[in-house]
């Protein structure tokens, strides 16, 4: 068990105003403002920003720079919490836990509570079978209780140990939460108390074993869940998108049809293979879903990575040319197109690690993309402050169902990398977008990235 949980209300202040951008460098949709300088967090939990009471919440972890494993101090791995005014731009970050693991896996996702504060849950990547919740007071989100424990189920010997989650609010005030736990399988818990105690509920699907498969999850207005999915992980499968849909305790196919009941026990409900397939992969197309969204409708959307180029190569030598993918369930089919270029894999260690694309809440129609390629061309991107090819941010969008797009650059001729975007939910006419920028390389668990955002009229 880990030792030295933060006090209530560590609080560290950073300057409001926004960042003072290198005179070569042009902002395309505006200035952004530095959240804060060093910060990274995965994109298989959720929500990792919200918007509450017109503070807008993200989290992340800290590193402390390119470093070796054996050279931690007193910040690496802060699981930490941004708390942006976006009135006044004022910025506040907390500690929630010090020092728990440099791995950006360990970021939590945040669902407000009935009470006007939030829970956060994260735990550490695949090191141990502990959760961690904390609470934040009502209307002040920079305020944070102890960690409360919760341990997943499975011998301590076994692979059983947890990572992500993601967390819905059901209609009947139940709160579920998913994550990758026992047999490295996504499991739910769930509480009935606005997140103070927690049950181990299941285990939903079996990937093809190994090590896991992927998800991606989105909830409708009536409370039925829909999800995607990989058989495993890219770097060792190649890998296809699964769709199906969680409604109470039935599972169901994307066209309705019951496939199993809900698991209640360490037993898988079913294969994730016999789900809904939404993209078939080859050794030309390995797929990796990004985001998830329902449309107007209610109907899923997703966003998904593409890797073109690894067809008999040795591991690693691929991921010189991704591309994104768009798909949606127009009632009947799953219909998807190729939407851009992704270009090249952030860092040769995973040849699958794009920038990242992310799905407009509001509208599905409108996706923010990362790539250091031309969108539609393919060109590299190549910056005129310093010559060299940075991943950069772009706003895309379609009006015939993902068959074509028109693209607006964010971000250009950026000194650094602009990866993974996250657009929150926010009642208000305009959008606000959260990135990532600097360089980050996971598979040593290094990262010099700073988390920024920038509000977008729509």
């Amino acid at each position: 068990m880990l030792a030295g949980v933060v006090v209530l209300g560590a609080c560290l202040e950073l300057p409001p105003g926004s960042l003072d951008p290198d005179p070569d460098e042009s902002w395309a949709a505006g200035v952004p403002l530095e959240l804060n300088d060093n910060g990274a967090y995965s994109w298989f939990s959720d929500e990792r920003v919200v918007v509450q009471d017109g503070k807008l919440v993200v989290g992340s972890v800290r590193a402390v720079g390119l470093f070796k494993y054996s050279e931690y101090n007193a910040n690496a791995g802060n699981v930490e919490v941004m708390v942006w005014d976006l009135e006044t731009g004022a910025v506040d970050t907390t500690i929630l836990f010090n020092k728990l693991e440099q791995d950006d896996h360990n970021s939590p996702s945040f669902l407000p509570r009935e009470d006007g504060g939030l829970l956060a849950i994260y735990g550490r990547h695949r090191v141990d079978r502990e959760m961690f919740m904390q609470y934040s007071v009502p209307g002040d989100p920079r305020q944070w209780s102890k960690p409360v424990l919760f341990v997943s189920p499975g011998a301590p010997t076994g692979n059983h140990n947890t990572t992500y989650s993601n967390t819905f609010r059901l209609p009947s005030g139940r709160i579920l939460n998913f994550y990758r736990g026992y047999e490295q399988d996504n499991n739910y818990m769930y509480s009935d108390d606005d997140g103070i105690t927690w049950t181990w509920g299941g285990r939903l699907f079996h990937g093809l074993g190994g090590y896991s498969p992927y998800f991606k999850y989105r909830m409708t207005s009536a409370g039925a869940i829909h999800f995607v999915a990989t058989e495993e992980h890219p770097r060792r499968y190649d890998t296809s998108i699964y769709h199906g849909i969680l409604d109470g305790d039935r599972i169901l196919l994307s066209d309705g049809t019951e496939l199993a009941r809900l698991s209640t026990s360490t037993e898988p409900s079913a294969d994730v293979t016999d789900l809904t397939v939404v993209f078939q992969a080859d050794p030309d197309n390995v797929a990796w879903m990004t985001d998830l969204e329902l449309d107007d409708e209610e109907r899923p959307v997703v966003a998904f990575s593409v890797q073109k180029d690894g067809r008999d190569k040795p591991q690693y030598e691929g991921g010189l040319d991704l591309r994104y993918h768009y798909a949606r369930r127009d009632g009947a089919a799953w219909r998807w197109y190729e939407m851009a270029y992704a270009g090249e894999r952030l860092y040769s260690g995973e040849e699958d690690y794009s920038g990242l694309a992310t799905i407009d809440h509001r509208d599905a129609r409108v996706v923010y993309i990362s790539t250091n390629a031309d969108p539609a061309a393919g060109d590299p991107l190549l910056s005129a402050s310093d010559g060299l090819r940075h991943h950069e941010l772009f706003r895309g969008e379609t009006a015939d169902d993902g068959a074509s797009w028109t693209w607006e650059p964010l971000t250009r001729d950026s000194t650094a990398n602009n990866m993974r975007p996250l657009v929150p939910r926010w009642d208000d006419e305009r959008t606000v977008l959260v990135w990532m920028r600097g360089t980050y390389l996971q598979n040593r668990g290094e990262w010099t990235t700073a988390v920024m955002g920038m509000i977008l009229d729509r």
